[in-house]
């Protein structure tokens, strides 16, 4: 089946992993993308692990970067900017991460753009709208917008998310900002020119515990994999083989795990009856569940 972006042309500036993953879903979807690197590459081609081989593009490139065609181009000189004006005039798309002052230098300037190529849907990664000028990167998002605080266990220090969340969400707003851009074109005629943040990525995320603190005033605490609001959920039970985690997530799914472990006598137990119950007795309710799964393999 023809991709749904058959035909479409994407010119990537992006580097690091929310712009090219943008690039990476355009791919996927029939796009052209021509990545352009500097002639240094991008930096993610250092971020390898111990041990991993030089010889060839790094794991951290390749998981944002597939799909596409490269080229290395140093656009603040003279040449490169020709270059990139070339490559603009018949591209539908254009990303990128840059800061203000290198777009400048580069005459990337977004009112520029717009003026001169009308067409093109523009989609610039900074790091946050209260502060644009200053630089991002996923781990300080993580713990301004309230990630880390939220992350890892009572007992110890925040911690960082194994990947870098802030960038994967932000590079979904990428994407819904191109396709919207592609969208508006479609319907009028013109282009669009829109900025996603890092920071703005990460507070849209917080979901319910956000309101949480909006609506109840309780400010999420480390909870290992508990959930705040549902219990048993993200509990870990232990079997004879092994550990299982638990998503249960309403009253009737309670009492079917209660039949399944052989403990039909807990479904109308006054500590463990409802939601709120469960939720105000879960460490009683994870000791006496851990003691029925003993005999249980997964």
């Amino acid at each position: 089946m023809d991709g749904l972006l058959d035909g479409l042309k994407v010119v990537d500036l992006s580097s690091v992993l929310a712009g090219p993953m943008t690039g990476s879903f355009l791919a996927e979807c029939g796009a052209n993308v021509l990545k352009v690197e500097a002639p240094g590459g991008d930096v993610t081609q250092t971020w390898r692990v111990t041990g991993e081989p030089k010889d060839r593009t790094s794991a951290y490139h390749a998981a944002a970067n597939t799909g596409k065609q490269f080229a290395t181009c140093n656009l603040k000189t003279s040449e490169g900017r020709d270059w990139m004006s070339a490559a603009l005039a018949d591209a539908d798309v254009l990303i990128q991460n840059m800061k203000w002052q290198d777009l400048d230098l580069m005459d990337l300037l977004p009112h520029d753009l717009q003026a001169r190529f009308p067409r093109l849907v523009h989609v610039r990664l900074i790091g946050s709208e209260f502060d644009p000028d200053r630089l991002a990167y996923d781990v300080v998002v993580q713990a301004e917008s309230g990630f880390m605080s939220m992350n890892g266990h009572p007992d110890r220090s925040p911690a960082r998310l194994p990947v870098a969340l802030m960038d994967v969400l932000a590079s979904h707003h990428m994407r819904a900002a191109v396709l919207a851009g592609l969208y508006r074109r479609e319907r009028t005629g013109q282009g669009n020119y829109a900025e996603v943040s890092l920071i703005g990525a990460g507070l849209t995320a917080l979901a319910n515990q956000a309101t949480n603190v909006l609506i109840n005033g309780k400010v999420p605490q480390r909870q290992g994999s508990e959930h705040p609001n549902i219990a048993p959920y993200g509990d870990v039970l232990t079997c004879s083989d092994g550990q299982i985690v638990l998503a249960v997530g309403s009253d009737a799914q309670f009492a079917s795990l209660c039949r399944t472990l052989k403990r039909p006598d807990l479904i109308e137990s006054a500590p463990f009856k409802s939601n709120t119950d469960r939720l105000k007795h879960r460490k009683d309710l994870m000791s006496v569940l851990n003691v029925a799964t003993q005999s249980f393999k997964r």
